[in-house]
């Protein structure tokens, strides 16, 4: 039988697999990241048929820390803009990566919120990459999901940004 001790324990141990994994996701340079992700959502775009302008939508802002983020429509999704991608299902997308400059560039973190189109259950989907380790990983785990409820966080394994987007327009956008 488990105990909050064992099950902390356990968290712990996941989360140290999860961080190590995320070390290991770079990517050649910061421009070659930015011209992949903006053709990668272009690509579906098209393959969707909806009409959303990736040249007016993304955007790469650089902090004097070393950090780039490259993010589309608001970090937190309050309600429907002209800033997320909108699929033809009525759902829409926003989300916010941030790399660390280096040769090669690594992940720091990322934000996808996937809102489904209105009276859908869960109404909404977040994949969640924290920046560090948190004290409490059965709580908060470093990689997570949100079910459609912004209190439960599902532990993931280490995704890359192109992963989450591949479950969002291939799994639940189909």
């Amino acid at each position: 039988m488990s105990s909050i001790e064992s099950a902390r324990e356990v968290a712990a141990r996941l989360d140290t697999i999860v961080h190590t994994s995320v070390a290991g996701i770079t990517f050649q340079s910061m421009n070659s990241f930015f011209t992949t992700l903006r053709a990668y959502l272009q690509v579906q775009n098209d393959r969707l048929g909806a009409r959303n302008d990736l040249y007016a939508l993304l955007r790469r802002t650089n902090d004097p820390n070393g950090l780039a983020l490259f993010s589309l429509g608001p970090q937190i999704d309050k309600a429907d803009s002209a800033g997320h991608f909108h699929f033809p299902s009525g759902a829409r997308l926003s989300f916010g990566i941030t790399l660390r400059h280096g040769t090669p560039c690594s992940l720091v973190s990322f934000r996808f919120h996937y809102q489904l189109a209105d009276s859908s259950s869960p109404a909404f989907l977040r994949f969640d990459l924290n920046p560090d380790l948190h004290q409490d990983p059965l709580t908060e785990p470093r990689c997570h999901l949100h079910p459609g409820l912004d209190h439960v966080r599902l532990p993931t394994p280490a995704l890359t940004p192109f992963e989450v987007l591949d479950r969002i327009f291939f799994a639940l956008e189909g």
